[in-house]
């Protein structure tokens, strides 16, 4: 079939016309009847299967056909509230699904196919449907030809990796690919105006084929005049935003080749900004395809240009807390977007403000480290549009702050800095690169600095406690596809970061390691009341040094394992009230070791974290049958491991797993949970540590105390037989566990959470 170049608006719509045919037939499906509620005689569809099919995937061909299978949640949880979609045979049978498999591999240039469908009986109301498919040989083009590219510089970029070509299978699909290609990458290098027409012959007899692709170019064009419309959020707001910073912004110029590809850049680049509420790049459609230069317009209105959002609440470990943030859309008048951001938490029980009744202190009065002095973050951040031809979006910011990991460390930052490029490699799919250098002090519990780097005395410890500079490097990588941010009940969110220190970037030679942590979750709706929600995670930390304490992996708590008060899944220290300890002399009396009673228990517990983490969880939200705006009940199952391995060992994960029930109450400042986790163990054995009333020098070393049986761990004693000065094994044994009740409910942690867990 010959198309005469004339009939151009003929073609296109004739063109269209088939295209939507040939991918909107599986659309269909949305009037035919699957329900399964339209007698006894219907038939319930188990599983669908095609058999036969090298060319095309299950999924392919899945999708032109009407008949569908149950949902997995029916399949394999109807048992439960009757969950998921049943779906049945078509009303009038699979006929009309054998012609469209049919005619899909026909259009792909298989004139032979064969489709025979099977029933298969399962049950007494379910069938297995399968569709066994004979594809035969497919037509392959004995001539292929492409005509009208002699005066495009460099047409083989334009041709170049096609769909079809001499000797290769040719249909009708695969023609109009490569027509789809052909036009957009002349559009893409200066002819707005291109098409492509086609001649396509078949044999069928032969399974042969002709193909003549016939290239309309139009002239190439450069963009001409750029005409900038602007408006501001309403009619008493003028504009902002300068025309001159919008022209820098676009990314291409008057003079410029013309591209399809520039203006979708140009029109993304500027949404990203914040600062429009609507954006229009259009080409101007009255251009001739003779003409030299093509105008451009531009239409834009703009969102108020400065915000302020202040935020409090309360928490369990943060007591009060506040923050705001105050953002300026066009920093300079010139489209940056500053933040100035400050925050605090502990108010009411870090100093100086110990005055809240409120607080929960019997929790925070066990961390006198990370919750003993009030957290802060105080810091600008200025966000430049576009960089390196509008594809990443740099940032640059400077703050202080002080923040704390429960029971393990306190981090002053005096002053640091941040330097980061993001960049979109997919609508949602940001891909971050950072640089962090920070100059400042971290502060851990003694017994975590003795227990994890043997520095058990005061100037020991003093050491690593020192103010030092640390430069750390990031890549990470989110994608984020869920049906709502806040509540999700359908997609997924992942997530993965690496980073790293090294002296060669600006940190002490003490602080080196190199990180790397993944998250993912997934939702899935199981009926219109309950969401199953899953998540995993996992990290691991590398380098020839134990890791910094506030870059080593913690777990435990209302957002991870739910047994587990905060941080306390994997290592812990225990400290010890020496009253409830005994010694024992030493052979020749100049040592003595130490060790606890039977019924000893630990005044404090203390995490170390690892540098290896798991976590994973599983949890059905099903929304009160009543008040499903209000309540939601979440039975979970939460299952983690955290522990150090060293280097050239070993270790394999065992995981604690600790089932539980949470409610979750949806209140105006965000989802509220309290969390009762069951752990089957409560406690884990680990070093335990007593400071000494006897002091030397004014200052005491930890002490190591052993359980009862345990190998015993010697202190040495100064000349005068009394005074203990340090220990003489450094490694403390792990083989202390506390006393704690046996009583059933005992066994369950409750935590506490404002927001969704994951």
């Amino acid at each position: 079939m010959q198309v005469r170049p004339g009939a151009t608006r003929t073609r296109w719509l004739t063109a269209a016309v088939f295209f939507l045919l040939s991918i909107a037939v599986p659309r269909v499906v949305l009037a035919q009847d699957i329900s399964c509620d339209r007698g006894d005689s219907t038939k319930e569809v188990r599983a669908l299967k095609f058999e036969g099919n090298a060319t095309f995937n299950d999924d392919e061909l899945s999708a032109r056909v009407i008949v569908t299978a149950s949902s997995f949640t029916h399949r394999y949880f109807r048992w439960l509230f009757n969950a998921g979609a049943a779906r049945c045979l078509p009303e009038g049978g699979l006929s009309d699904d054998v012609e469209r498999l049919k005619n899909f591999y026909k259009n792909n240039g298989f004139y032979e196919t064969k489709v025979e469908p099977t029933v298969t009986p399962i049950g007494q109301d379910q069938v297995d449907v399968i569709f066994k498919i004979t594809e035969g040989p497919p037509l392959r083009a004995n001539t292929f030809v492409i005509t009208g590219l002699d005066s495009v510089p460099d047409s083989a970029a334009i041709v170049r990796n096609l769909p079809i070509g001499k000797g290769r299978p040719a249909g009708l699909l695969l023609v109009a690919q490569a027509m789809d290609s052909i036009t957009s990458r002349l559009r893409n290098a200066g002819y707005p105006h291109a098409e492509v027409l086609r001649t396509f012959s078949a044999n069928a007899s032969q399974r042969t084929a002709s193909v003549e692709l016939q290239v309309l170019t139009g002239a190439r064009a450069r963009i001409g005049t750029i005409n900038i419309t602007r408006a501001g959020p309403d009619a008493e707001k003028p504009p902002q935003i300068d025309s001159g910073v919008v022209l820098r912004l676009l990314g291409f110029r008057s003079g410029d080749w013309y591209s399809d590809r520039a203006l979708t850049n140009a029109r993304r680049n500027l949404y990203n900004l914040g600062t429009y509420l609507h954006v229009g790049i259009e080409p101007d459609t009255t251009s001739e395809p003779t003409d030299p230069l093509i105008g451009i317009s531009v239409d834009l209105r703009e969102d108020f240009m400065h915000q302020i959002q202040p935020e409090e609440g309360w928490a369990q470990l943060d007591c009060f807390r506040l923050s705001a943030t105050y953002t300026d859309k066009n920093f300079l008048d010139r489209a940056q977007r500053l933040d100035v951001t400050g925050r605090v938490s502990k108010l009411g029980f870090g100093e100086p403000t110990h005055w809240g009744p409120l607080c929960d202190r019997g929790l925070l009065e066990q961390d006198s480290i990370a919750s003993s002095k009030l957290n802060y973050y105080f810091g600008a951040t200025v966000r430049q549009p576009t960089l390196f031809g509008g594809k990443w979006v740099p940032a640059y910011s400077a703050y202080t702050e002080r923040r704390g990991q429960f029971k393990a460390y306190l981090r002053t930052t005096f002053v640091g800095t941040d330097v980061s490029a993001t960049r979109n490699i997919a609508v949602t799919t940001p891909f971050r690169l950072g640089y962090t250098l920070e100059y400042g002090q971290t502060i851990a519990e003694p017994a975590f600095l003795c227990a994890l780097f043997t520095l058990c005395t005061p100037e020991e410890q003093a050491t690593v406690q020192r103010k030092l500079p640390l430069g750390v490097a990031s890549a990470s990588l989110q994608q984020v596809r869920v049906d709502n941010v806040v509540e999700p009940r359908a997609g997924y969110i992942a997530s993965a970061e690496l980073r790293g220190s090294s002296r060669f970037i600006g940190s002490n030679d003490s602080l080196e390691f190199i990180k790397g942590f993944v998250d993912g979750a997934l939702y899935r709706p199981v009926t219109s009341r309950i969401t199953l929600a899953m998540r995993l995670r996992g990290g691991a930390i590398g380098g020839t040094n134990l890791p910094p304490p506030q870059e080593r992996l913690y777990a435990g708590g209302a957002g991870s394992v739910r047994g587990f008060q905060q941080n306390e899944l994997g290592p812990v220290v225990y400290l010890v009230d020496s009253a409830k300890t005994k010694f024992i002399f030493g052979p020749d009396s100049t040592t003595v070791a130490f060790v606890t009673t039977d019924s000893s228990s630990a005044s404090r517990t203390i995490p170390t974290g690892g540098n290896r983490l798991v976590v994973a969880n599983v949890e059905l939200r099903i929304r009160d049958p009543f008040i499903p705006n209000l309540l939601e009940y979440v039975p979970f199952v939460d299952a983690g491991d955290v522990f150090t391995s060293h280097t050239g060992s070993a270790r394999n994960v065992n995981l604690a797993v600790t089932p539980g029930l949470g409610l979750r109450y949806f209140s105006p400042i965000g989802p509220i949970q309290v969390n009762a986790g069951y752990n089957p163990q409560r406690t884990r054995a680990g070093p335990a540590y007593f400071t000494p009333p006897v002091r030397a020098n004014g200052a005491a070393p930890l002490i190591c105390v052993t359980a009862p049986g345990a190998p015993l761990a010697f202190v040495q004693l100064a000349k005068d037989g009394k005074t203990l000065l340090q220990n003489v094994d450094s490694n403390c044994p792990a083989s202390f566990v506390p006393t704690v009740s046996n009583n059933f409910f005992s066994h369950f942690v409750l935590t506490f959470s404002i927001g969704t867990d994951f």
